[in-house]
């Protein structure tokens, strides 16, 4: 019984080493009760009871006085082999069926993965052969506005100042069309850093890209014709308020007009494709992060309004690339134009909406948005969005990281719409395609093949199931 326990390799060497020797004994030496392998109870010369099995074929070939012990021995460990190999190669067998149709299904499996990543890198492939910016109409519309101008939003954040008016002056600067950079300084009391200060000494001293001055010897600027350092102006703020970055600029030298945060990086080339898609609709905004503004999922007669005002809620980019639509964009990375500015201070956009952005310290961007969506409703100057390349270290940080965000630009969105209500004016707020209003193409148009501009931009959730 022990030797039904051996493993299937023993057993095969056992029998074939007890066939050697058997081959070699006469064929007389064998008993009927041999060539049986088992003998009937009360059969034996001895008179005593026979076993089945191999315990019963051990005393047969005790009985049998012409086998020697240890030929004894080799037959009853042939036989014994002989079982467990059976049974080993049974269990093989089975074992090989049950691996080769897990085999089977694993094979599917990652014969179907293997397709989907081949199809995968073959669209990336085709798309950036032929993805273009803006179809044949809207690049025939560009208007001859050559350059733009950077207008960035800080606040107590030195270096991240540091780091933004370093990018966009100098990185970019005129060789990607930014013609001024002009710094919003709203800490009132405290003196803004000089302009100088932002650019090193060794970086003033050489004439070439990402360390430029704007005074360059006539050497350099023969050497460097394209590459300039773009105009650095800081405007100092009479009022802590986040109303001040609307505020017209008075040395503005272009009707385009790059709206900013300071922990916001576009990359240059990105950049100069968001102002080639506000050249061809100039009226529109262009920009970096879609949001959309649309009922809740679940409302009802009793919730749809919010005194006097349509219920809306805030949804950030997974429910935009989800629902494949959206109605603003965020001005914290945007294009606009110059003309807003007067609008956004004037005597047209109610002064409620101001005081609002003042005493919540946020919205600022959703004011902008209903104020220039209602000043276009009749035309065609839908919003832009810009895919592109961006680095948002307030991801991090910033204000829209603060418990509660999502529920507060919600109620935003209600209070403000609840004032149009009150000067006579419906929600000004269309939803557009996020394939249709994307100034990027991509090849051949798959609505999935559409990006955030940041990559942790899919994990803004917040308000996803309202």
């Amino acid at each position: 019984s022990r030797m039904r326990r051996l493993p299937c390799a023993f057993g095969a060497t056992m029998v074939g080493r007890d066939r050697h020797v058997l081959r070699n004994r006469p064929i007389a030496s064998f008993s009927t009760s041999d060539q049986l392998g088992h003998s009937a109870s009360g059969d034996a010369s001895d008179g005593r009871p026979r076993r089945s099995g191999l315990r019963g074929q051990n005393h047969a070939y005790d009985g049998d006085k012409s086998i020697t012990p240890p030929a004894k021995r080799l037959m009853v460990a042939s036989i014994a082999a002989s079982a467990a190999a059976a049974k080993c190669a049974e269990m093989t067998s089975v074992a090989r069926s049950r691996y080769w149709q897990l085999a089977l299904r694993l094979r599917v499996l990652v014969l179907v993965a293997a397709v989907l990543v081949a199809l995968s890198w073959l669209l990336a492939l085709l798309d950036v052969m032929f993805s273009t910016y803006g179809t044949a109409s809207q690049q025939a519309s560009i208007t001859t506005t050559s350059s733009f101008a950077v207008v960035i939003n800080t606040y107590k954040r030195p270096d991240r100042l540091h780091d933004a008016v370093l990018h966009y002056a100098e990185t970019c600067g005129t060789e990607y069309s930014v013609e001024q950079v002009l710094v919003v300084w709203s800490q009132v009391g405290v003196d803004p850093p000089a302009v100088d200060s932002f650019f090193s000494a060794a970086s003033d001293a050489v004439g070439v890209r990402g360390g430029q001055s704007s005074t360059l010897t006539a050497e350099a600027s023969d050497l460097y014709p394209g590459r300039r350092r773009s105009e650095v102006i800081v405007i100092r703020s009479e009022k802590d308020s986040l109303n001040s970055r609307f505020l017209p600029i008075k040395d503005l030298k272009t009707d385009a007009v790059f709206m900013v945060d300071d922990d916001v990086r576009v990359d240059c080339s990105s950049l100069l494709h968001g102002f080639r898609g506000w050249q061809s609709s100039p009226d529109s905004m262009v920009g970096y992060y879609p949001r959309l503004a649309s009922p809740p999922l679940l409302s009802d007669a009793s919730s749809d309004s919010v005194a006097g005002g349509k219920r809306l809620v805030y949804h950030t980019f997974p429910i935009v690339y989800l629902r494949g639509v959206f109605n603003m964009v965020l001005t914290k990375a945007c294009f606009l134009h110059s003309r807003y500015l007067k609008l956004y201070s004037g005597d047209v956009h109610p002064q409620e909406i101001r005081d609002y952005v003042d005493q919540h310290k946020n919205c600022e961007d959703v004011a902008m948005s209903l104020l220039v969506a209602n000043a276009t409703r009749n035309t065609d100057a839908a919003p832009i969005y810009a895919e592109g390349s961006v680095t948002d270290t307030g991801l991090f940080g910033g204000i829209s990281t603060g418990t509660g965000h999502m529920r507060t630009r919600s109620d935003c969105l209600g209070d403000m719409i609840r004032i149009y209500a009150e000067h006579g004016w419906d929600v000004p707020l269309f939803d557009v395609p996020l394939s249709e209003r994307s100034w990027l193409r991509h090849y051949p148009g798959l609505r999935y093949q559409i990006r955030p501009g940041n990559f942790f931009e899919w994990f803004s959730l917040g308000n996803i199931l309202t």
